[in-house]
């Protein structure tokens, strides 16, 4: 993937949370959901989607991409970055969408917002992977491509959000 030098972390020591320690859930714990209940799903039910059913997929169809056609990639070019260039990090080196990095620094994907509450992710050979649906404007829960909940994301700031398993451990970030 192109990533500008100014969202990749290895790079940009800002946009490090090892290094921009306010951005790091070890450190600072307002982000961390084991210590800050509020980012928690399983705490404030508000922001899980087996309680909050009205952001579930499999429930509230239009957020469902299977239902949705607005929402397909498969079926929406403009959603679909082998198709859209722009929208492809690999052809493009400067996407609107997120980066999405791993906890050693590797990138493992990048993003594409379909509409105000989805965003699809993809890997980085721009694979559909995943969608993303607002529970908040700071969280995200993070859906398969069979629309089952796998994690959720807990915004930092800017462009910077902080990726979950539903164990709550923190796995990536975005830029």
């Amino acid at each position: 993937m192109k990533v500008p030098s100014s969202r990749n972390p290895s790079i940009s020591t800002s946009k490090n949370p090892f290094v921009a320690t306010s951005l790091n859930p070890r450190v600072a714990t307002s982000l961390n959901p084991n210590v800050a209940t509020s980012k928690n799903p399983f705490v404030a039910t508000s922001l899980n989607p087996h309680v909050a059913t009205s952001n579930n997929p499999l429930i509230a169809t239009s957020l469902n991409y299977r239902v949705a056609s607005s929402l397909n990639p498969r079926v929406s070019s403009r959603l679909n970055p082998k198709v859209s260039s722009s929208l492809n990090p690999n052809v493009s080196s400067n996407i609107e969408g997120l980066y999405l990095w791993n906890l050693d620094l590797i990138p493992e994907g990048f993003t594409v917002r379909a509409s105000d509450r989805v965003v699809l992710m993809y890997d980085t050979n721009a694979e559909f992977n995943g969608v993303l649906i607002s529970a908040k404007a700071n969280h995200w829960n993070q859906f398969d491509l069979n629309n089952q909940w796998v994690g959720y994301w807990v915004h930092a700031n800017e462009n910077t959000w902080l990726r979950y398993t539903l164990r709550n451990q923190w796995y990536g970030f975005t830029t």
